[in-house]
């Protein structure tokens, strides 16, 4: 769903850019992002309040394994929000023409944050490190998104900016 609206702020996006329209940029980013992240944040209070249910569905008769599951749900259901502002801030990268800030963005979560926690965590903190793997690199990729989302968002300021002392002079 998130990647069906941010391929819906696509359009809107490279046709403003393109017209050095910035604030209508800007306006459709803010609205799509805070949009995912509150239907992400609607679904990770589901994930959390329902997680053994969940789980429960591939494995009925396991106990430790609903247990260990529902866990690992909740713990990603936490930062499932996160992940509105990381695609939003990606597909804005992409569509006006940031490509090096879309890749780095694009391969943080799973590669750049995902494979070295995922190595290091379970080595400190044993199948709870296996289970926070994921939500610590969803993490870092918020951080890394917020960072490239201000530059870009910055950016788009200051060329609006400069596009209204130009038309006062």
């Amino acid at each position: 769903v998130m990647l069906g609206l941010g391929q819906g702020f696509q359009p809107v996006c490279g046709f403003n850019y393109g017209a050095k329209l910035y604030n209508r940029v800007s306006k459709a980013f803010w609205f799509t992002a805070k949009l995912s992240i509150t239907i992400l944040a609607i679904l990770g209070i589901l994930g959390i309040l329902i997680s053994p249910q969940i789980i429960t569905i591939f494995r009925k008769e396991d106990l430790e394994v609903i247990a260990i599951g529902s866990l690992a749900l909740r713990l990603q259901s936490i930062t499932l929000p996160l992940s509105g502002w990381i695609i939003m801030v990606n597909m804005l990268s992409q569509t006006i023409g940031k490509s090096r800030e879309a890749s780095i963005l694009a391969v943080a979560r799973q590669g750049l944050f995902f494979i070295p926690a995922v190595f290091i965590l379970p080595r400190i903190f044993g199948l709870l490190g296996v289970q926070l793997s994921q939500p610590i690199a969803d993490i870092f990729s918020f951080l890394l998104a917020v960072i490239i989302g201000r530059k870009v968002l910055s950016e788009m300021k200051s060329h609006e900016q400069e596009q209204l002392e130009g038309k006062e002079a």
